[in-house]
């Protein structure tokens, strides 16, 4: 009877698993399982046997490899996918995700599984990441696509052979035939030539380039212009690349070089700059403007007293340095020079300065500047403080004022030191004509305080100064100090 009832247990235990396994196979059914995309492995890459090739494909469910290159960005790389071609002739590949709904980044490698390298410059991210590179025959070029920051989306992939860019050497370097000029130099199918010349504005050497030549019929200034960071345009003359000698450059973006052109000379134009770039590059090239020089000075007013420092500038710092002949005005005049000039006029009054320009590359233009010349000057002549005081006493302190150019409203002020700081006594304002002899008397008075008798002397320092705007040219005597007063208590405490 036992038997039974544990053989009928052990059925019910069975019946009961296989219902839960039919329950599971139930729920089960119909559930969607994503695969990742039939390229997503580097032994799985997808063959391209034809140019030009272009293909879209879901990547959202990409897988990473632990040896997945990362030499063209390490951090924020996802999932994977992967193409090959095995290049039938030299010449440009480019590849490119244009279309893409994410952002994503783009290598070409060669050699194996586990020992691959970069191609040259072929690395770009972003949603029309594209890269541009020299192809060997008869080796085959691997492109992994990832996402940035995503696992992957809806991918655009594409690949074509493209042309070398038709002014790559400088035998064959595109004439300009007329100014303003402008074009969008392609960098992605330059090349070096081994005899191109250095660059005196950045290292240039190895670094793909482009040519243009220019020659004028008539003298004229040339200025080149440069639309990218990192981008350099050298100027040369000469008539082979070993004879070539530098006549400016510049490697600053959307700054001007510009370049004196003799009629009949050919000038050729170097444009150098990475192969890859995602930001676009133009070429400028335009008759210099006029120059438009100006005349700065060390003093805003100066007098019979100053020597004025003179120099020539422009707005446009590469039109420096400017070298300039000089007329003062008053008869004098200076030869040509790139240096500032000095200047001392003996004379009040409003002189013309009158300069002759030139700009490195030829350019003249004359320019002029007025000069006012006025010299403001007064000075105290006489201080009268008493010799000595007591205590409670007031007495009168004068100063005497001196002016022999202008009339001048003038303002005195008289301080007063006991202990270790100067007091303000009294300030007084008067006209003071001008006069070749007289001065006029500026009046104080002070009564003397107990903490004068304590310390015993009281120096006093009287100082003038004129009406703003005006500045005195000579301020060394503007400012007096006194001999000390002698200071006692008062006449009741003596008697005391």
């Amino acid at each position: 009877m036992l038997s039974l009832r544990r053989r009928a247990s052990a059925r019910a235990r069975i019946t009961v698993v296989g219902a839960a396994t039919a329950l599971f196979a139930v729920l089960t059914t119909g559930v969607a399982h994503a695969e990742p995309p039939s390229n997503d492995d580097f032994d799985h890459s997808t063959a391209v046997t034809a140019l030009p090739f272009t293909t879209t494909q879901d990547t959202s469910e990409a897988t990473e490899a632990d040896d997945d290159p990362s030499w063209c960005q390490f951090y924020e790389v996802e999932g994977g996918v992967w193409f090959h071609h095995t290049a039938t002739e030299d010449g440009y590949l480019r590849a490119t995700t244009v279309g893409s709904d994410h952002t994503t980044v783009l290598s070409a490698n060669t050699g194996e599984r586990g020992n691959l390298r970069a191609a040259d410059q072929a690395c770009d991210i972003g949603s029309d990441a594209t890269i541009t590179f020299r192809a060997t025959a008869g080796t085959t070029y691997y492109f992994f696509v990832a996402g940035y920051s995503v696992t992957g989306g809806a991918l655009s992939f594409a690949l074509r052979p493209v042309p070398a860019v038709a002014n790559d050497a400088f035998t064959a370097a595109e004439p300009v035939t007329a100014l303003p000029f402008t074009t969008h130099p392609d960098l992605s199918t330059a090349t070096f030539e081994a005899d191109e010349p250095e660059s005196s504005c950045a290292y240039t050497e190895t670094v793909p380039s482009v040519w243009y030549s220019y020659t004028p019929s008539a003298r004229t200034s040339v200025t080149a212009r440069v639309e990218h960071n990192d981008v350099v345009v050298s100027v040369y003359t000469g008539a082979s690349l070993p004879e070539l000698t530098e006549v400016t450059c510049m490697s600053y973006s959307y700054e001007p070089t510009t370049f004196g052109a003799t009629a009949g000379t050919t000038y050729y134009l170097r444009v150098t700059g990475p192969r890859q770039s995602s930001q676009p590059t133009a070429l400028h090239l335009a008759e210099a403007p006029p120059l438009r020089p100006y005349i700065s000075r060390s003093t805003s007013e100066p007098s019979v007293y100053d020597n004025i420092h003179f120099r020539v500038e422009s707005n446009n710092w590469n039109e420096e340095p400017l070298s300039a002949t000089w007329d003062f005005g008053d008869g004098t005049t200076a030869p040509a020079t790139t240096e500032g000039v000095q200047h001392h006029y003996t004379a009040d009054g409003v002189y013309t300065v009158t300069i002759v320009a030139t700009s490195p590359d030829g350019r003249t233009a004359t320019a002029s500047s007025e000069v006012e010349v006025e010299t403001h000057d007064v000075g105290i002549t006489r201080f009268d403080v008493p010799s000595s005081a007591r205590q409670g006493e007031t007495k009168t302190i004068k100063v005497y004022v001196a002016n022999t150019r202008y009339a001048e409203t003038a303002t005195v002020v008289l301080y007063k030191r006991t202990r270790d700081y100067w007091t303000e006594v009294g300030t007084t304002t008067l006209h003071v004509p001008a006069h070749p002899t007289r001065k006029v008397q500026f009046p104080f008075a002070h009564t003397f305080t107990p903490d004068d008798a304590l310390v015993g002397k009281v120096a006093f320092r009287a100082q003038v100064t004129l009406a703003y705007p005006v500045r005195d040219a000579r301020p060394m005597d503007n400012e007096v100090i006194s001999i000390a007063t002698t200071v006692t208590g008062s006449a009741a405490m003596a008697a005391a």
